[in-house]
């Protein structure tokens, strides 16, 4: 490691460091806020930029090791487990496994491996009794950590010590000792455990213990689980229940201090014994003994998620990355095409005020990299949606800012007074199409898990990175021009011209279309049924193939199979075990004989034929020299994933409805929400109508897509509201000026972000292209609803029982001075 490799992450592993950094950083922030002079706030805003690129620059050094790919960019580990049935404790017989038994096995495993909710964690259920967890590459230490914590019960029980067992035999031994060795004959309702300890001298001891087969304590009832560390000495502070205090203090009411005995048993091994020093004992007590703070932390997490049944490991695989390098590269070079294409319209469109922008989308797009390295997230596909949606706010940002500028220097104001005005005007309607989407990707992250969570984590830190580089950044950067006489005139492209188009006047016609699409949206969800949901969502069949020293490209393989008339379409991955290369194909059931058919007629290696071998004697009988093999496979995150989306999406769409009400009225609120549901629900069903099957990337798509109808839909509202709050006239004359007001802007944008997506769906291929296809029928779609859907709903709302939206929104209970723009 390079000595400024190292340097960079001793500092940001120093709890001090990033606690001091951060409240420089926080201090800097209030006092720009708070203070009024023009030439200190500069001041401020200058440092506060330059410190947090700093931290950031720091946190992406070097970028090959700081940037984490998910596992369907870089590839990853595969960890095949089986679940075993748990014991009846009175018995000690099996107890047959139930789906239950398999769902909070894989529910725990999610908890222990995605604490944070950092990685890119897919587990699912596969067959009858096997989960199969997917994780991004990882070092073969952290393998073998990750193997030692999946086959952890963690099954915590606190048990009572009977001390018959101490008593001494004829022999000198105890009688717990005797009954181990089969000398004496077991005590009813008591088992024998042997207990090894270091004394005080640092020598190895081992006790046995008699132990009451009633256990008083469970892991159920362990509230909370965290490691200590104090010198050399490593523990875990448990915190119990309220039911499980009550349950200690039964226990340990009648005990004698000094001389009664707890023994804590952890997976059916005695952790600790110690003597009881005072009685009663409360909800709190530590686990001592363990060898290192990392030890402590892994057994603090796997108390906190206990599980049921044992778990074996009966496979581990190196996974190649499933979308695979080229496409990698092509996503690459999209985003590379993409983002110039914006760069150069906004330097050829906006100017010198354009350069101002592009400096700011730099510092944003340095926070949302640093950040994502900062606190270890991982960028997968459905993430770096989350990050095309934040560039394109940003980006929406300023456009929306110059857009208010060009206004204000066509009213005949200074430079200076029109860039503050400007800023002042577009504050509100940045500040509520962003705090809407956060409000969607906060409640994402709570709900959500896996792809879900990535795409929330990202878009979230974009939001905020967006936010602060749109208003702060590009705002001191015109500070700083005009104090050093920079900045004396700004010009601009005027492309999109002041139009007066009466947009409501076409409700009726636009209503029959949307209407019309919407049916047959919702008639091939039920005309295509299963058929327009990928193996993602339905499961199938895995069918594999042990390649052992052959090798087959996967590029290859998908080409083939496209000459097989399927019912769905099969995913490809290429894999590593130990026994060599496999290749694995997940279909639909009904597809499998003509998949396995087209890939033996296809490649040679796999159409050789041998003679079979049993029992070490020739049959005669010819067989494939490569068999495969078959198992069931439930949905990839499948129906639960998507129940669990809906709900999240659902509770999202209800906070931005409350958020709505109060901050503008509710006419607004259901203009946006029912907007929102017309383009997730169209820009699925186009994708259905046209052969497609919805896959769990569709559903990062529809994700993006909802964010971007709310941005959108709530800046077109902002200036509908400034519009009736300052004009006089009918509503319907003032609303359609405000929509032909954000006409340059809305254009704009949208063409911006449509050219970005059609790059990526142009050079992209497989879940790359399925992806920006979506994005780009709901960047349209989008574009179309938030004038032609959310602002006549809210015109005829507010009108429907002869009310005024304009007294609605003087009225409105959270009013504009409620949020000042300070800058």
């Amino acid at each position: 490691m390079f000595p400024s490799t190292f340097f960079a992450s001793i500092l940001l592993k120093d709890p001090m460091f990033l606690f001091l950094s951060g409240l420089g950083l926080l201090v800097l922030f209030f006092w720009y806020f708070a203070t009024e002079l023009e030439s200190r706030k500069r001041n401020v805003g200058t440092f506060l930029i330059l410190g947090i690129c700093g931290l950031m620059a720091l946190a992406l050094y070097p970028p090959k090791e700081s940037l984490k790919g998910g596992i369907d960019l870089v590839g990853g580990s595969s960890f095949t487990l089986q679940v075993k049935p748990k014991l009846d404790e009175t018995t000690g017989q099996p107890i047959p496994l139930m789906k239950e038994d398999v769902t909070q096995a894989k529910s725990i495993i999610e908890k222990r491996l995605n604490e944070r909710g950092t990685k890119d964690l897919q587990t699912y259920e596969t067959g009858e009794d096997k989960i199969l967890v997917q994780m991004p590459g990882m070092s073969p230490e952290e393998s073998e950590e990750v193997k030692e914590l999946l086959e952890k019960v963690a099954r915590l029980e606190l048990r009572r010590v009977n001390l018959e067992g101490f008593h001494p035999g004829p022999d000198g031994r105890t009688l717990a000792e005797r009954i181990d060795s089969g000398d004496e004959p077991r005590k009813p309702g008591f088992g024998v455990f042997k207990h090894s300890y270091e004394d005080r001298e640092g020598n190895t001891r081992t006790e046995f213990l008699l132990l009451n087969n009633r256990v008083a304590l469970t892991g159920k009832d362990v509230a909370t689980a965290y490691p200590e560390t104090m010198g050399a000495s490593h523990n875990v502070a448990i915190t119990l229940t309220s039911a499980g205090g009550d349950k200690m203090i039964n226990l340990t009411k009648d005990m004698a201090p000094g001389r009664d005995r707890i023994a804590v048993v952890l997976d059916g091994e005695v952790i600790t014994a110690p003597t009881v020093q005072s009685v009663p004992l409360g909800k709190r007590f530590q686990i001592e003994g363990q060898s290192s703070h990392d030890e402590a932390r892994s057994l603090s997490n796997a108390l906190k998620n206990p599980l049921e049944n044992p778990l074996e490991i009966i496979e581990t695989r190196v996974i190649s990355p499933t979308l695979g390098a080229a496409v990698i590269t092509q996503g690459i070079w999209a985003g590379i095409i993409g983002l110039t294409l914006t760069a150069l319209f906004v330097l050829i469109y906006y100017r010198t005020a354009g350069l101002v922008a592009l400096i700011g989308l730099t510092v944003n797009t340095i926070m949302i990299f640093g950040g994502m390295a900062m606190f270890g997230f991982t960028f997968t596909l459905p993430g770096i949606a989350g990050m095309i949606l934040s560039i394109g706010m940003a980006v929406d940002a300023n456009v929306l800012i110059y857009e208010r500028l060009r206004e204000e220097i066509g009213h005949g104001k200074s430079l200076k007074s029109a860039i503050s005005a400007a800023y002042d005007k577009a504050f509100s309607a940045i500040f509520d199409s962003n705090i809407t989407s956060l409000i969607t990707a906060l409640i994402l992250f709570w709900m959500g898990s896996g792809t879900v969570k990535g795409f929330a984590i990202t878009l979230t830190i974009g939001l905020l990175s967006s936010i602060f580089s749109a208003i702060l950044v590009t705002r001191v950067m015109f500070r700083w021009g005009n104090d050093l006489h920079l900045l004396k005139k700004l010009s601009f492209l005027d492309l999109i011209k002041s139009s007066t188009f009466d947009f409501l006047s076409k409700v009726k016609p636009a209503y029959v279309v949307s209407g019309l699409l919407l049916l047959a949206s919702l008639g091939g969800f039920v005309f295509r049924g299963q058929k327009g949901l990928g193996i993602d969502f339905t499961g199938g069949t895995q069918i594999q193939f042990e390649l052992g020293s052959h090798h087959i490209e996967q590029a290859a393989v998908e080409a083939s199979l496209e000459k097989v008339q399927t019912s769905k379409r099969p995913s490809v991955q290429e894999e590593k075990a130990i026994s060599g290369e496999q290749l694995t194909i997940r279909c639909a059931d009904q597809d499998v004989d003509a998949i396995v058919a087209n890939l033996r007629e296809s490649f040679p290696i796999l159409g050789e034929k041998v003679e079979e071998v049993k029992n070490g004697e020739k049959t005669g009988d010819m067989v494939y020299a490569i068999q495969q093999s078959t198992d069931s496979v439930s949905a990839a995150l499948g129906k639960d994933f998507m129940i669990e989306s809906c709900i999240a999406l659902g509770l999202g769409l209800l906070g931005i409805l409350t958020y709505i009400t109060l901050r503008f009225e509710f006419s607004f609120a259901l203009g946006g929400f029912l907007a929102l549901i017309h383009d997730v629900v169209m820009s699925a069903g186009i994708i259905i109508l046209c052969g497609g099957e919805l896959s769990l990337i569709h559903v990062a798509a529809l994700l993006t897509i909802a964010g971007y109808s709310v941005n959108d839909t709530i800046i077109i509202f902002d200036r509908i509201r400034e519009s009736l709050k300052e004009g006089d006239g009918d509503v319907k004359i003032l609303m359609n000026e405000a929509i032909n007001a954000t006409l340059s802007r809305t254009i704009l944008t949208s063409l911006t972000t449509i050219a970005t997506v059609t790059v990526l769906a142009i050079l992209g291929t497989g879940q790359l292209q399925d992806f920006s296809l979506m994005i780009l029928i709901g960047l349209i779609v989008g574009t179309y609803s938030s004038i032609f859907i959310a602002a006549p709903v809210v015109l005829w709302w507010s009108e429907r029982k002869g009310g005024s939206l304009r007294k609605e929104i003087l009225h409105t209970t959270l009013a504009e001075s409620d949020i000042q723009t300070v800058n």
